[in-house]
């Protein structure tokens, strides 16, 4: 998310003031294997803190499941429908998915759009 946030790794190496070619990142995203070791190279919680305090990202975004509109964009119709639910009560979620859930049934009849 990060990657596509920034554009390329390059970028992003940049926003964190690395060298543009600095291959951490690559090798963290395509988990490969450790030079003379049989594990993967892996984010862990010092590298996720380092991202977060170079990207000046909340504390522990890193550890956080993205939302709707992180992973979507602000402009995708199901984020604002995720916005509009997350406002309303808990108790209206139901009737919410029951309209939803109409609109999505096949129409009957013999009208066609």
């Amino acid at each position: 998310m990060l990657i596509k946030r920034h554009g390329s790794i390059a970028k992003l190496n940049e926003a964190l003031g690395w060298d543009r070619t600095s291959p951490k990142l690559s090798l963290i995203r395509n988990a490969s294997e450790r030079a003379g070791r049989d594990t993967p190279h892996q984010m862990g919680p010092k590298v996720a803190r380092d991202l977060e305090r170079l990207l000046q990202l909340p504390d522990f975004w890193m550890d956080t499941p993205p939302t709707h509109a992180e992973l979507h964009g602000e402009e995708d119709p199901r984020t604002k429908v995720m916005q509009l639910m997350e406002a309303m009560p808990q108790d209206q979620w139901a009737t919410v998915v029951r309209l939803v859930d109409a609109l999505c049934q096949p129409r009957n009849g013999t009208h066609h759009d």
